[in-house]
């Protein structure tokens, strides 16, 4: 009863965290067009969306993120072709992280029952929101066609000087050794997986993304980054290995970067957490 009323109560009974849930769900409707056109090159083609099938535009009133996907039964009202259940789950997903970052960087405070806004904690969340928006749309292009598009990762790269300027706890230094180590790390890997197996078992897409981790989290997340995403990545794998029941299962391909991404962001937003946990483990060790 304590922890709901002490950190749940709070989220659900405020007007900014329903409001932050409001703008990721919208953020969330733009990363599908995102995931969608880049690897079809066709970000730029309309300026408004459309059905997929038949190239209607889509009214407004049709286009409510998270809502439209069940009111519409998951079916385009044009043309009766079905919906994928992506839509709603990348909004939904993009909401909740939203909300999270707000609560873990607070940007607006009442003093003097007035609202007041931290400009400092304001720069950590729209660097939070940026960052793990882009990792979204490189994890579900992953997913569904075992890329991920340079704008992503070599964007991230290259945005890194802009990003110390604007966080008030990124150094230059930490950054700038972050894109180094990020990619050489997983180069070498990479390589050395190369030479011993002749096969490529880490495209240069997961180089580039974990140099760009690098740069926007600064060197100290690389290590964390690369453990989380292999722990999570072997369990994932495993039971995928399971699942399938094949011999073949062992060749089949699956991609790290969101295995990555997700490492990264538990470092983001669990980073001093997850540090004092394993300090806590071990000194039981």
């Amino acid at each position: 009863m304590s922890f709901y009323y002490y950190h749940i109560y709070p989220i659900l009974t405020s007007w900014i965290s329903w409001f932050i849930f409001i703008l990721g769900s919208i953020i969330g409707s733009f990363l599908n067009v995102c995931i969608f056109r880049i690897p079809e090159k066709t970000f730029f083609k309309n300026s408004r969306s459309c059905c997929r099938y038949c190239g209607e535009k889509i009214p407004f009133y049709l286009n409510i993120p998270i809502l439209s996907y069940f009111i519409l039964r998951g079916k385009t009202k044009c043309c009766s072709r079905p919906l994928s259940i992506q839509y709603p789950i990348v909004e939904f997903l993009t909401a909740i992280i939203f909300v999270f970052l707000y609560w873990k960087t607070p940007f607006i405070y009442n003093l003097n029952d007035t609202s007041q806004i931290d400009f400092l904690n304001l720069a950590r969340f729209t660097h939070s929101f940026v960052f793990c928006s882009v990792l979204i749309v490189a994890t579900v292009i992953d997913i569904r066609h075992m890329i991920i598009p340079d704008v992503l990762s070599i964007g991230l790269i290259l945005t890194t000087p802009l990003v110390i300027l604007m966080h008030p706890d990124l150094s230059w230094k930490s950054s700038l050794l972050g894109v180094l180590i990020g990619g050489g790390s997983l180069f070498i890997i990479a390589w050395l997986y190369y030479i011993i197996r002749k096969e490529i078992g880490l495209g240069f897409g997961d180089v580039k993304l974990l140099a760009g981790i690098g740069g926007w989290l600064g060197s100290e997340s690389i290590l964390p980054t690369i453990m989380l995403g292999s722990i999570i990545g072997a369990i994932i794998g495993i039971i995928f290995i399971i699942v399938a029941k094949k011999k073949e299962g062992m060749k089949t391909a699956i991609p790290y970067g969101p295995f990555l991404a997700l490492g990264a962001f538990l470092h983001l937003g669990f980073g001093a957490w997850i540090q004092n946990l394993l300090f806590k483990l071990h000194g039981m060790i």
